[in-house]
């Protein structure tokens, strides 16, 4: 039915927008090139070297002398993060939900008014990426399996933020398929499966919208990262598409300088740890880097800010006025998402005059869900979450309960609390990254909590090891829990047989396997971690 619908709506996704005549982009895209020709030609190049890094977590180097300011990014695709409260939108797969690239472009438009409210140049978003797997843990963001109709939906956001004077920047560049162990995964695929179902959306964003910069990802392509891959860089976007915005990395994926800027990475992000001008220099003096690709880089920076009129009219931080009607647009595409998928004897909508008692039940119902995590996170102004919108629909009365709620699950914290381990937790830090040596501290503790504060643990410790006894109550199943922190490598072993391995996860999962226990045998635990410098706590907790 889907695909039959994507069919129908062909025509109206094809002429939503106005078209420019060939020679009005022409005559533009001829004066702005003479601009940047003239910029250019003013700037050194040490000048140069410094613009193709970032600084500061976030920003692209201003250069005074040809008025450039610094250029602002900021996550993200579904709100501004990071940057003071701002409207949390729907998830991208709601937006695509809505089959509709004018609510896109209208939310796209909502975003833009929400950057240049903030003085942000680069929206960092939207992201594109095709499912290929429903654990990908970034699908939220993304516009769902469909090449076309992610296509569409992308064209109309990208022009509605570009619209406002700031630049879209169309990500994960590409075949993000999964976030766990993302820096080492390489995506192999075949060219027909590449062009047809995986590059499409990132095309249009490049072809029709005129997406002012595409973000590289994290993983290989076959077999070689995003970050320094010519295939992508080089011949498809730039070469096949005549893509002449900017190429970005994402956050510390670049692994090798030279080989990123000569594989068509125009900066790196969110500062210069490989790409920058102790690696060039010499690869300029001795011809392994030639001048001409570091001024196109430059060229392609310098490019956007004239497009965009940042030159002339540099964005800055203002009053986010715009917020109560970015808020009407994030309602509308929540609506529009609703897809029902069953509704058995027509149970739905609810009637509240008929209705006495409703209960909801579910930890997510009890506190507001605004976002899924990671760089889409985004902290609105104020939320309310489903529990109190059900009880305002349907308040209490003299003789009917109204809504009432229960969370149904204990709390991360509460089951930690909760584990009663027969002699404490041993624990053991090593210098060492993998558990050998003598162990720089030993201590027992009550307890090891996954809230513990971030840089508790000593930036030289490198690896901990943690033992302790369950004595399960009764005989049956017993649920082992292990809270992670970023980037750590974990193993769990009980009783010798190890039961949970997880390698350097990107968020602060909770985990958990199930065993068998008998009561009164104590079970035998034992965590060993290679850590991330300053980690957020790892702890174990288990429940029958």
């Amino acid at each position: 039915m889907r695909s039959a619908l994507a069919i129908l709506l062909v025509p109206a996704f094809l002429f939503s927008c106005a078209v420019k005549s060939v020679a009005q982009v022409a005559s533009d895209d001829a004066a702005v090139e003479a601009r940047v020709s003239a910029l250019l030609a003013k700037l050194s190049t040490a000048q140069k070297l410094e613009m193709i890094v970032g600084y500061d977590g976030a920003y692209i180097h201003a250069e005074p002398t040809i008025g450039l300011p610094a250029l602002l990014t900021a996550d993200g695709p579904v709100g501004i993060r990071n940057l003071g409260p701002s409207t949390a939108y729907p998830a991208g797969i709601a937006l695509a939900a809505s089959f509709d690239a004018d609510l896109a472009f209208a939310e796209g438009s909502a975003l833009g008014r929400d950057a240049r409210a903030r003085g942000v140049s680069f929206l960092l978003g939207p992201g594109v990426n095709i499912y290929r797997s429903p654990m990908n843990g970034r699908n939220f963001e993304y516009f769902g399996e469909d090449p076309y109709l992610a296509s569409r939906i992308a064209v109309g956001y990208i022009e509605g933020v570009q619209k406002q004077g700031v630049s879209a920047t169309v990500k994960h560049f590409a075949l993000n398929n999964e976030e766990y162990d993302r820096r080492n995964i390489d995506s192999v695929v075949d060219e027909r499966t590449l062009y047809e179902l995986y590059l499409p959306a990132f095309e249009a964003a490049v072809r029709e919208a005129h997406v002012g910069a595409i973000m590289d990802s994290y993983n290989l392509v076959n077999g070689v990262h995003a970050s320094q891959n010519s295939e992508l860089n080089q011949k498809i976007a730039k070469q096949d598409w005549h893509f002449s915005g900017i190429t970005m990395s994402d956050w510390h994926s670049v692994y090798d300088g030279l080989a990123a800027a000569n594989s068509g990475l125009d900066v790196e992000m969110p500062e210069g740890l490989y790409m920058n001008a102790a690696s060039l220099t010499p690869a300029l003096a001795n011809g392994t880097l030639s001048m001409a690709t570091l001024d196109d880089k430059v060229r392609r920076i310098l490019r956007v800010a004239v497009r965009m009129g940042w030159i002339d009219h540099p964005l800055s931080a203002g009053s986010p006025e715009a917020d109560a009607e970015s808020r009407t647009v994030a309602r509308k595409v929540a609506l529009e998402s609703i897809t029902l998928l069953k509704n058995d004897g027509n149970l739905l909508p609810f009637d509240a005059a008929k209705l006495c008692t409703l209960a909801v039940i579910g930890p997510n119902a009890g506190q507001p869900v605004v976002g899924g995590g990671g760089s889409a996170l985004v902290t609105p102004p104020a939320a309310t979450s489903a529990s109190e919108a059900l009880a305002a629909a349907l308040p209490r009365t003299t003789n009917c309960p109204g809504m009432v709620y229960s969370r149904g699950l204990p709390t991360n914290e509460e089951i930690f609390h909760g584990s009663q381990l027969a002699h404490g937790i041993r624990e053991q830090l090593f210098g060492s990254p993998d558990g050998t040596g003598t162990p720089a501290s030993s201590q027992t503790r009550a307890t090891l909590e996954p809230s513990a504060n971030p840089g508790e643990t000593p930036t030289s410790v490198h690896s901990a090891r943690w033992t302790a006894e369950y004595i399960p109550q009764s005989t049956g199943p017993v649920l082992v829990f292990v809270a992670l922190g970023k980037q750590d490598t974990v193993h769990l072993s009980v009783d010798g047989k190890e039961v949970l391995s997880l390698l350097r996860p990107e968020g602060h999962p909770v985990v958990s396997a199930t065993v068998d226990g008998i009561a009164g045998k104590p079970l035998h635990l034992e965590l060993s971690a290679s850590l991330k410098a300053n980690t957020e706590g790892i702890g174990f907790g288990h429940g029958e």
